[in-house]
């Protein structure tokens, strides 16, 4: 080995360990953070106070602040290397929280650590079960994913590719009185009707289409964030919109920009699956997929309020139906009458049902 070549594997020794030692002392000069939070639990009912104890590590330099930001709102600023902060779970509501402590020192360097807190509903559900009072043909091609009375007439969206459609109908016969079919590539999901305009989700596409209501005419698109749309509904103002988790979002009907979103919790834990949605005298109504529940929610907190338990209605179907039936699914209101119906995907009925309080 000649000199020159010494020399140069020298100089790359020398490189790479003061390469390796600075990155070893950035990454050491990040100030870290422990959380503990009190009482030692990840799930807590509404209302409860949650004691947040923080104690940060320095190797050197000085602290510039610590910042603690629930859902990335911050709600705490502090200097202190050693703290605790006592928050009452009721000012950030049901669900799934996300608490992130942002620890700075004087010369920028931060360091950032996480945890995650659930918060459950304070009621209990008050439990439902039913009576039919009325059954109504349903067309058992309808793979139903929406459900709507207006101006005292039926609208029904249904779903798949190649048979996405949107429907007026007349429910005493099931007869189709107007229809505007998607092209084959969207998959239709959940309708809502609002300033005389029909409202559509698709499933994973991401868009969503507004028809005028009498004309059925195409009048507009647009996209949402959600990878997948599932039901939809609207309170007078806005629409409200499910994705199959357990999140629902509130959306402007002109300019589609998201105003809010809640998280639906009984008191056990978040509901996901939420699916196809109807607004009942300030309630939101929601089937949960694959089970013949409908939840009631409280639109302001998320809290779920009545559970309707419909198990039978597909069982009935069943023994007398030659043809495969898909889950239930489809709720409408008819302000008009101020009766309730219910449906499911194949179905050949609708059912006009009351519901009965339990006694337990």
């Amino acid at each position: 080995m000649n000199r020159l070549t010494l020399h140069i594997i020298t100089s790359l020794f020398v490189v790479t360990s003061f390469m390796n030692c600075a990155q070893s002392n950035s990454h050491s000069r990040r100030p870290v953070t422990a959380i503990q939070v009190q009482p030692k639990k990840k799930n807590f009912k509404l209302g409860e106070e949650i004691q947040l104890n923080l104690q940060t590590k320095l190797k050197e330099g000085t602290l510039e602040k610590i910042e603690i930001l629930i859902d990335g709102k911050l709600v705490q600023t502090s200097k202190n290397l050693t703290n605790s902060f006592i928050y009452k779970t009721r000012n950030f509501g049901v669900g799934k929280h996300i608490v992130k402590v942002s620890a700075l020192k004087s010369d920028g360097v931060s360091g950032d650590n996480y945890d995650e807190i659930l918060v459950t509903s304070d009621t209990k559900p008050i439990k439902y079960s039913y009576q039919i009072v009325a059954e109504y043909p349903h067309n058992t091609s309808h793979f139903t994913q929406g459900l709507e009375f207006k101006n005292n007439q039926l609208y029904e969206g249904t779903g798949q590719e190649g048979t996405s459609s949107i429907y007026q109908l007349d429910i005493k016969t099931s007869k189709v009185l107007k229809e505007y079919k998607l092209e084959n590539k969207y998959f239709g999901e959940g309708i809502t009707i609002l300033n005389n305009k029909i409202y559509q989700l698709t499933y994973k596409n991401k868009i969503g289409f507004v028809y005028d209501l009498n004309t059925f005419k195409l009048l507009n698109t647009w996209n949402y964030k959600s990878n997948e749309g599932w039901g939809l509904t609207n309170d007078g103002h806005s629409l409200i919109m499910s994705d199959g988790t357990e999140n629902i979002y509130y959306i402007h009907p002109e300019t589609y920009k998201e105003e809010k979103r809640i998280q639906i919790c009984n008191e056990y834990n978040i509901v996901p699956n939420v699916n196809e949605l109807e607004y009942i005298k300030g309630e939101i109504w929601a089937n949960i997929w694959q089970t013949d529940t409908i939840i009631i929610i409280d639109p302001e907190s998320g809290k779920v309020k009545g559970e309707i338990n419909l198990s039978g209605l597909s069982g009935t179907i069943m023994q007398s139906q030659r043809e495969p039936i898909d889950v239930l699914n489809g709720i409408a209101w008819n302000p008009f009458t101020d009766k309730i119906y219910v449906t499911g995907k194949f179905w050949p009925k609708i059912f006009e049902i009351k519901l009965i309080k339990s006694s337990n």
